[in-house]
């Protein structure tokens, strides 16, 4: 199901402005007049238009298609990496934090049934490099979002981050395809610092990497 305001929804709405969009418009105007132009659907000229028609429907289809194909693939790869057993990958000094509510009112059942509503990790390898530390990860599931959970998260994230000793700088990627995601890093102090394309015409996007010192404090609490 496509949600309003997920990445999916953003990537699709956006593309339809890109090249690849803009050029199927165009085949699909020049293919219809050329229909109009014909007269009858047996007139080369008519069989020219829907040949071209054909052709501009195909190319949206395959953009869409193709944007929802690189998710899946991300998502899957995401789930061979360090999602394939999380206490392992983000072990202390990394750290992953959850938020969960519990599916039942009964409070005698609310533990056992709880339910995984976001999440996001600290991705920290003192041995590599003890300056720097990742943002990964960070969900929040469509139906509970706009409910500050997203803000609870990077606040447990980066009170954890502040007490790791030698720590500089919290680090994070994102897309275009994530605006409101990035106004909330903004706000908890994160700086854009570099901004690079990826892919090719038919399917370029920014990509935005952001950096906050560790140090400053949590924004919104004393």
């Amino acid at each position: 199901m496509l949600v309003e305001g997920s990445v999916t929804y953003v990537a699709k709405r956006r593309f339809l402005s890109k090249a690849p969009s803009v050029i199927s418009y165009l085949l699909g105007s020049v293919g219809v007049g050329l229909i109009a132009r014909g007269g009858h659907w047996r007139s080369p000229t008519a069989a020219a238009g829907a040949f071209i028609c054909a052709a501009g429907i195909g190319l949206f289809t395959a953009v869409q298609r193709g944007i929802v194909r690189g998710l899946t693939t991300f998502c899957e790869d995401a789930l061979k990496a360090d999602m394939r057993d999380i206490g392992a990958h983000y072990r202390a000094p990394a750290a992953f934090f959850v938020a969960a509510r519990p599916r039942s009112t009964d409070t005698k059942k609310a533990v056992e049934e709880e339910e995984v509503v976001g999440y996001v990790g600290l991705e920290y390898q003192p041995d590599k490099d003890a300056s720097v530390a990742e943002v990964r990860r960070m969900i929040v599931s469509a139906k509970h979002r706009r409910r500050g959970i997203a803000v609870r998260l990077m606040h447990a994230l980066i009170a954890h981050a502040e007490a790791l000793p030698g720590l500089q700088y919290i680090e994070l990627g994102t897309s275009e395809f994530q605006p409101g995601a990035q106004r909330m890093y903004e706000k908890l102090g994160w700086q854009l610092v570099s901004v690079e394309r990826a892919g090719n015409w038919l399917g370029s996007l920014e990509l935005r990497h952001f950096r906050r010192p560790v140090g400053t404090g949590i924004p919104g609490k004393l």
